[in-house]
């Protein structure tokens, strides 16, 4: 339970703090609210990176940070309407891995495995699949149940892709210049 509970804050608070700095640069940088998508989705990392390495621990503080992240308000009626949306979000990511696995290519800690934890190609083809189930079934769902006065079309959807690994990258990116020199020191 002890390490639920770690896993759990862990993934909150990485997940909260990739929505807040994201929604600081979706407003100040692309500068409109009515987005069809942004072009830097950063909380996709916090799905990717926690997942694969908490595993379905890691899904009820996504889940949470999801719901929080938009309006980082939990307490708004409105935002119960976008539930399915966020669960969506969410399962993105084990959706890209159960498709993986079922292609026999399993996810593993050692370099003897199909696809391995610490490789960055292995982790950046999760992020790959994953953002299409995220695009595909998010916009689905947001249009089936008429979450958004506009049209989805593909453009959204490409929006919604393109984002999701863009985003992504960059925290990657971010994250092995912070941690390159921390693991060299402890070498």
């Amino acid at each position: 339970m002890r390490n639920f509970f770690t896993v759990s804050l862990i993934t909150f608070v990485f997940s909260s703090s990739l929505w807040i700095i994201w929604a600081f640069f979706v407003l100040e940088i692309e500068g409109s609210p009515n987005w069809l998508g942004s072009s830097f989705y950063l909380p996709h990392a916090a799905r990717v990176l926690c997942f694969v390495y908490f595993g379905w621990k890691a899904v009820p503080a996504l889940f949470l940070a999801e719901m929080w992240g938009p309006d980082f308000n939990f307490l708004d009626p409105a935002s119960l309407t976008h539930l399915f949306p966020c669960f969506m979000s969410v399962l993105s990511v084990p959706l890209a891995l159960q498709t993986l696995n079922l292609f026999g290519f399993p996810l593993g800690n050692t370099k003897e495995s199909p696809l391995n934890k610490r490789n960055y190609k292995h982790i950046a083809l999760i992020t790959l699949i994953s953002a299409i189930y995220n695009s595909l079934l998010v916009n689905f769902a947001v249009s089936s149940l008429s979450l958004s006065t506009m049209q989805v079309g593909i453009d959204q959807v490409l929006r919604f892709f393109i984002g999701d690994i863009l985003g992504t990258a960059i925290v990657l990116i971010v994250l092995a210049c912070m941690l390159n020199p921390l693991m060299r020191k402890e070498v």
